[in-house]
């Protein structure tokens, strides 16, 4: 049923714990999973009267992601499945998540979520809702247990304190 899994990864290990899951869905059906990095680069006002740092700053942040994804396609392949990775940057994360998903035509796309609510959820979005109201395949979210609890503070926290990704 599914032979192709896109899952969407941010660097963080909240994220990665959807890993878990789709390891075992991938052993038991033999779908290749897809791990798709979309790099943030932070914007600020002074990067438009710089324009040479804010390129550096997506050069660095491109290549930190494309590392990242090197990593942990090689920890896949070294458990027998197959893997394919994916760096996308072309504007809004979850546009960019269905347009690979249509593009690589995916049976499903798997993704953690990192349960904000209130104003932080308000004010940052939430990327698996978005997502989850506009995939033509199906969606496996996952809300992952805290790594630890300040951590998880930072992600319940008002905007003003939230770690910027």
């Amino acid at each position: 049923m599914y032979n192709k899994i896109l899952v969407p990864l941010d660097g963080s290990e909240l994220a990665e714990q959807v890993l878990t899951q789709v390891m075992e869905l991938a052993n038991s059906t033999g779908a290749e999973i897809v791990l798709l990095r979309v790099p943030d680069v932070p914007v600020y006002d002074y990067l438009m009267t710089v324009p040479e740092l804010g390129s550096k700053m997506r050069e660095q942040a491109e290549d930190d992601a494309r590392n990242y994804l090197a990593r942990l396609g090689e920890e896949f392949r070294a458990m027998g499945l197959k893997v394919q990775t994916h760096l996308a940057s072309r504007g809004a994360v979850y546009t960019t998540i269905l347009e690979v998903a249509q593009e690589l035509r995916v049976d499903m796309i798997a993704m953690s979520t990192h349960g904000r609510s209130g104003l932080a959820r308000l004010v940052m979005g939430s990327v698996a809702d978005d997502v989850v109201r506009h995939a033509r395949m199906p969606v496996l979210v996952m809300r992952p247990q805290p790594v630890n609890a300040a951590r998880r503070a930072d992600y319940d926290a008002p905007y003003a304190t939230l770690p910027v990704h």
